[in-house]
């Protein structure tokens, strides 16, 4: 029986300095090496280290979902500039809120949560929920405005 010698491709997946440090930790993670994985693939084990080695080197789509797939995780994962500009998770835009307001919604609130349900009239009820009503739908006007709600 005769072992063939170690060679890049039958050792272990290394970290790279550069490259695709997420694709090169699933690979370890996965406990293959390059040419284990383009074996699977069906792909030169050049092409898994120009993939892992190379910054900005992505694969056609075809093999980038098998890579996921062998690899247990998703493309987006292992390619974050692959994932479509729509499924982009997006910073919240701040709104800014007149003080003037925050003050009206947080004394409307207070009041609302200060509220004795056993005691209260219903006048009393309807007055403070009135003014919750209104502090609330002048924030959402405010939020659907500038654009942040949906």
């Amino acid at each position: 029986m005769t072992i063939a010698p170690e060679s890049p491709m039958n050792l272990p997946a290394p970290m790279p300095a550069e490259g695709n440090l997420r694709l090169a930790a699933a690979i370890v993670e996965a406990g293959l090496t390059y040419a284990e994985l383009a074996e699977q693939l069906q792909v030169d084990p050049k092409t898994v280290e120009r993939w892992v080695n190379e910054p900005g080197r992505r694969p056609y789509a075809r093999h980038a979902h098998a890579v996921a797939r062998v690899l247990g995780t998703t493309v987006w994962d292992l390619w974050p500039a692959m994932r479509p500009k729509e499924l982009t998770p997006q910073a919240p835009s701040v709104v800014s809120v007149p003080p003037i307001l925050l003050a009206a919604a947080r004394d409307a609130l207070s009041r609302v949560e200060n509220l004795d349900l056993g005691t209260a009239s219903p006048t009393a009820m309807a007055m403070h929920l009135g003014s919750l009503s209104a502090a609330l739908r002048t924030v959402l006007d405010l939020v659907d405005v500038s654009g942040v709600a949906g």
